[in-house]
């Protein structure tokens, strides 16, 4: 267990300090407040020190068990909290989210209806709804608050490396894990999964005036391309449908010379499974261009949904649940948030305040559903 001074967080007067400052004495009671906070650190992949900071700060002044992970350098870490020492008793709940931010950094606004800006509903929005639905718990239900805690990592946008090291977090073992993510209020019945694939095909250099002079690589690639998109790829009532999108293509070395090189890559959204998206795309190519598979991909997870009726959705977008390797061992693993992952990442990216507020309530019921059931308390 790791614990912080605040003498020690507090090195220079920026902005970052100030607002670290702030939280030493609580964070705020308004969602909306508490966002602005976070909203105004930024914390793009790979510089989210300061938000960090802000957040072990706040969390040490409320009261929280607060173990600082380091994950590289620059003060990345993951910021895992819970209301006693791991030692002691481990959180059988886990409200999880990310603090990075994919560039740039689109500063806080709100108009009375929505909260503007980078990180708004991915994630800030989603951690500070966690935050103060957990702080609900505990002055409501202090018995079963005992049972909770937070883990805040960084790295979702980019390559997963906080989840990924929060694997070894000491005491980091739960029965039920509550992701955020901009689900539109809705609890995912399904996290697609992922397959990512490079097609290469070799052509012969010729001019282009004389089609027997030589072979195109690009046309050649089109063809194969031609054949996914009229696929019938799988789909499925509940779990929604196996989508793809060919995101890059290049290829060819004059305008007047047939190919000789050309590649597309081509990202998969399964609700199968990996190795069966994989195994259609070998079919459908039929060595007709080399496959290469080195960017990787998962399998889809199948999500939990709350014992209370509520509107459920599919998720097309990954999350840093399949990088937790106990995820298949949880007992109920949800995926629920305020906002839409359409708007996220874009420079018009936002919340509606509304869902903000609702979103806090929906956390606490869920949680309350989960550890009532589980136990009598």
């Amino acid at each position: 267990m790791v614990f912080f001074s605040l003498k020690a967080l507090y090195p220079t007067p920026t902005m970052a300090s100030a607002l670290r400052a702030q939280a030493a004495s609580a964070f705020p009671d308004d969602v909306v407040e508490l966002l602005r906070q976070l909203m105004s650190i930024p914390s793009n992949t790979g510089e989210e020190g300061d938000a960090v900071d802000y957040l072990v700060a706040g969390l040490h002044a409320e009261g929280w068990f607060v173990h600082r992970q380091s994950v590289g350098d620059r003060g990345r870490a993951n910021v895992y909290a819970t209301r006693r020492p791991t030692g002691e008793k481990a959180p059988r709940l886990v409200f999880n989210s990310h603090i990075d931010t994919v560039p740039p950094h689109v500063d806080f606004s709100e108009d009375g209806v929505n909260v503007y800006g980078r990180g708004s509903c991915d994630a800030k929005g989603q951690v500070a709804s966690m935050i103060l639905a957990a702080r609900q718990l505990i002055r409501t239900r202090p018995v079963l608050a005992d049972d909770i805690g937070l883990l805040f990592v960084v790295g979702e946008e980019v390559d997963h490396d906080g989840m990924i090291k929060a694997n070894s977090l000491p005491g980091f073992a739960p029965e039920f894990l509550i992701v955020g993510e901009p689900t539109e209020m809705k609890f995912a019945t399904i996290q697609k999964g992922a397959c990512k694939v490079v097609l290469r095909v070799t052509g012969k250099a010729g001019h282009s005036g004389y089609p027997h002079a030589g072979e195109s690589a690009i046309h050649r690639l089109v063809e194969i391309l031609k054949d996914i998109m009229e696929y019938e790829w799988p789909k499925d009532e509940k779990h929604g449908d196996t989508t793809f999108n060919i995101g890059k293509i290049s290829g060819g070395q004059a305008l007047n010379a047939w190919a000789e090189k050309a590649e597309a890559a081509v990202f998969f959204r399964v609700t199968t499974s990996y190795a069966d998206v994989k195994a259609r795309v070998e079919e459908i190519v039929r060595g007709r261009a080399a496959i290469d598979h080195s960017l990787g991909g998962n399998d889809p997870v199948r999500l939990s949904l709350p014992s209370f009726p509520h509107e459920v959705g599919q998720a097309a977008f990954n999350t840093d649940i399949p990088y937790y390797t106990k995820h298949g061992e949880l007992k109920g693993v949800y995926l629920f948030g305020a906002g839409s992952i359409t708007v996220a990442h874009g420079p018009h990216e936002f919340v509606p305040i509304s869902e903000l507020h609702e979103s806090v309530a929906k956390h606490v019921q869920l949680a309350e559903s989960i550890l009532v059931k589980e136990h009598e308390y």
